[in-house]
């Protein structure tokens, strides 16, 4: 299976743009045999994309049976590529940081919500702004494949609860504002450090984003046996890819 690790740019509530974007991608991806393609945490509306005002953020969130993840579960099934992607979901009156795993035929794999409190603010509604509560196996290709968002592995009692032995690759897309010279002097080895702790296989993907009040520098990072394999530098839009044989 040949997987790519998108750092593309989103722009904070500005889904028209994000979801162009993400289809560009995907069209990219296709020219380069990709069979699975992944972005970051909430890329569809941007990370910064909520106010904290339930009244309003309902209004950003996006139904699983939205119009937007409709239209990308058409274009993966023209395209046959298999995609994953961050959004802001609404359930009824409800707000998850929540990640989409659709196949090539435009079927839904898994649609996973962050465990990890770090997506919001503090003293956010908790009848609105809600975390998932479980880890999910999903198949592709012949693959046991697992996913966990940004700050859920850096909780221990999230951590518990994976089910690493049954996974073949572990996958992290994120949301993080380390500047390049912080990211390859420092943290990049406290994330590799990190791993030890999640799977011995993990890919890790981060957004571009270049607003003031919300700044990525993307970079995208395949990790196995604790070392780092293959990565996309910080600050340019391109696709990592990667080959997985078994």
């Amino acid at each position: 299976m040949i997987i790519g690790l998108a750092a593309a740019k989103f722009i904070n509530n500005n889904v028209n743009y994000n979801l162009n974007n993400c289809m560009k991608y995907i069209k990219n991806a296709k020219e380069k045999n990709v069979d699975l393609l992944l972005f970051g945490e909430t890329y569809l509306q941007g990370f910064e994309s909520l106010e904290w005002i339930p009244e309003k953020d309902l209004l950003i969130g996006l139904d699983k049976q939205s119009n937007e993840l409709n239209i990308l579960r058409k274009y993966c099934k023209e395209n046959e590529i298999a995609l994953g992607i961050g959004y802001i979901e609404r359930q009824n009156n409800t707000l998850f940081s929540s990640y989409l795993i659709i196949d090539k035929n435009g079927n839904d794999l898994t649609n996973y919500r962050r465990m990890s409190r770090g997506w919001r603010e503090n003293n956010t509604d908790e009848k609105v702004y809600l975390e998932g509560n479980n880890f999910y196996i999903f198949k592709y290709m012949g693959f046991n494949l697992c996913l966990g968002l940004c700050g859920d592995f850096w909780e221990e009692s999230v951590i518990e609860k994976l089910p690493k032995n049954n996974a073949d690759i572990v996958f992290w897309p994120v949301f993080i504002s380390y500047d390049k010279k912080t990211w390859e002097k420092e943290e990049l080895n406290i994330y590799i450090e990190q791993a030890k702790k999640i799977h011995k296989n993990i890919l890790l993907v981060n957004s571009i984003c270049d607003e003031e009040k919300s700044s990525a520098y993307g970079g995208a990072f395949a990790i196995n046996d604790n070392k780092l394999i293959a990565s996309l530098e910080q600050e340019k839009e391109d696709i990592l890819i990667i080959k997985y044989e078994f």
